[in-house]
């Protein structure tokens, strides 16, 4: 009994000495992930959609206007992140839209930015992506870093 009780706080130290006077304690890891994966999605659809127009005014305005991002996603991911997903995806824009100049019919061809940012939405590439980053970077027990 008493070999439990030093284990358990030696765990508990471990703990204590991981976890900053700066972090945020989210009481259900589970809620934490279940609105990681969308919050970041988010942020790389909307990332991309704006570098795929090359960060137009226009574009820029409306996704100012549009509330789909919302603060709570700026507030906990980095924003680096979701930004070298979306130059990835913006780069297969490029090299698609090059390609296309060539090959397709002169009324098709150009950039497919809103088609590639959806499939890439709705890809198990950007899943895999997601999930490998929440677990090596964002999913310390109980603990969100908030970005400085």
């Amino acid at each position: 009994m008493l070999a439990l009780f030093l284990y358990a706080c030696g765990a508990a130290n471990k703990i204590k000495k991981s976890v900053d006077k700066d972090d945020v304690y989210v009481a259900n890891p589970r809620l934490e992930k279940k609105y990681f994966f969308p919050m970041f999605k988010m942020d790389v659809f909307l990332h991309s959609v704006q570098l795929g127009f090359n960060d137009s005014p226009e574009i820029r305005k409306v996704l100012q206007e549009d509330k789909s991002g919302g603060a709570l996603g700026e507030a906990v991911i980095d924003p680096e992140d979701a930004l070298s997903v979306a130059r990835m995806i913006t780069a297969r824009i490029k090299r698609d839209s090059a390609l296309n100049l060539r090959e397709a019919p002169s009324d098709l061809r150009g950039k497919a930015v809103f088609q590639f940012c959806l499939d890439f939405y709705n890809s198990k590439e950007l899943d895999s992506i997601t999930n490998h980053l929440y677990k090596t970077k964002y999913s310390k027990p109980n603990i969100l870093k908030p970005i400085k």
